[in-house]
């Protein structure tokens, strides 16, 4: 096996452990709920680590930036639905955050027919994919099925989330669209 792919393995792994949160998330009682938190912030870490070994050497694949990308939906996904079937937090939060997926998603097929490129994930994603597995983590961790704690908390971190995840979309595509139109510039120049 070549270390090239430790990246893809990562993320194949990923989405083990979207299955693996999923049912530790729906047939564990409340007090073993760590254990799913657990899975959630270990799928986390892999997100960060195979993206850190892909750039530093250099490790990026056309597999790597198929299952990356799928890897952490499935598991953002798995555990958002999973919260709010659990009533950890309101329906009304997929709203927002399954715009914001649908969006990036049409947007990369757009932009793949366009241009030929499969985009990668910029530093905002990152950022977006970081504060979305901390709220979700900390959502979890102090939710108490015998104490009603304050709902504007979840709701800040939920709006957090959102805002975060939509500020991503807008740079991703400042960045990409100007990106792609200097490259239009400099060559009509040429």
């Amino acid at each position: 096996m070549k270390a090239k792919y430790i990246p893809n393995i990562l993320s194949v792994l990923r989405l083990l452990m979207s299955f693996a949160f999923a049912a530790v998330f729906i047939w564990a009682p409340d007090e073993k709920l760590y254990i799913a938190v657990i899975i959630f912030v270990v799928a986390g870490i892999t997100d960060v680590v195979d993206g850190i070994l892909a750039r530093r050497n250099n490790w990026i694949t056309n597999a790597g930036k198929i299952l990356d990308p799928l890897a952490d939906k499935l598991m953002q996904c798995t555990a958002l639905i999973c919260v709010v079937a659990r009533r950890l937090v309101p329906w009304w939060i997929l709203i927002p955050i399954i715009l914001k997926e649908l969006i990036m998603g049409v947007g990369s097929v757009v932009f793949y027919r366009m241009f030929k490129q499969i985009g990668v994930a910029k530093n905002y994603g990152k950022a977006y994919t970081v504060i979305f597995y901390v709220v979700i983590a900390a959502i979890i961790v102090f939710y108490k099925p015998w104490f009603q704690y304050n709902e504007w908390a979840v709701y800040t971190l939920c709006i957090i989330t959102a805002i975060a995840g939509f500020a991503a979309i807008v740079l991703y595509y400042r960045s990409y669209l100007k990106g792609k139109l200097g490259k239009k510039n400099r060559k009509a120049e040429n």
